[in-house]
């Protein structure tokens, strides 16, 4: 009896602890993601035509600008869709934290689902950078890859 009581609150710390972790990684996704989408020296490609930004800090010239903006169209499209679903993730596993008091296989399944949201970001992003590359002088892929850097080097 005393050996169950003793397991069942050891169970109830982990599941406790399991819930704050879960918590917490949500809650710095959520605000990463706010910080990347909203932040003044972000990646952002809220303007109209893209990021303008980057294109004064590269020096672009309107060739080289035509040439990157030519990728953004999809790349916002794509994006825009990814980051709705991953507002939508963060809603159900808001929702799942709020209404279930333990650790569940559809809360394991929520993270799972938001990771794989979120890896599909990352990698839009990253293809986008590689697609820029791809128009650029050499020394302007050299700056290009030094922003990188130090956009990710950055934290957040």
């Amino acid at each position: 009896m005393e050996a169950d009581r003793i397991r069942t609150k050891r169970l109830g710390t982990l599941a406790v602890w399991a819930v704050v972790l879960v918590a917490v990684c949500v809650g710095v996704s959520y605000v990463v993601t706010g910080l990347m989408v909203k932040g003044g020296n972000s990646w952002e490609h809220d303007e109209e035509h893209g990021h303008h930004w980057l294109h004064q800090e590269l020096a672009l010239n309107p060739e080289e600008i035509a040439l990157v903006d030519g990728f953004e169209p999809d790349y916002r499209r794509d994006r825009a869709k990814l980051l709705a679903d991953f507002n939508g993730q963060i809603a159900k596993l808001r929702e799942l934290l709020v209404s279930q008091d333990r650790f569940s296989p559809e809360v394991n399944a929520a993270i799972h689902e938001l990771h794989g949201v979120h890896a599909a970001l990352q990698e839009l992003s990253i293809r986008h950078y590689y697609d820029m590359m791809s128009v650029l002088p050499p020394e302007k892929k050299e700056k290009l890859r030094k922003l990188a850097v130090e956009a990710l080097s950055e934290p957040e």
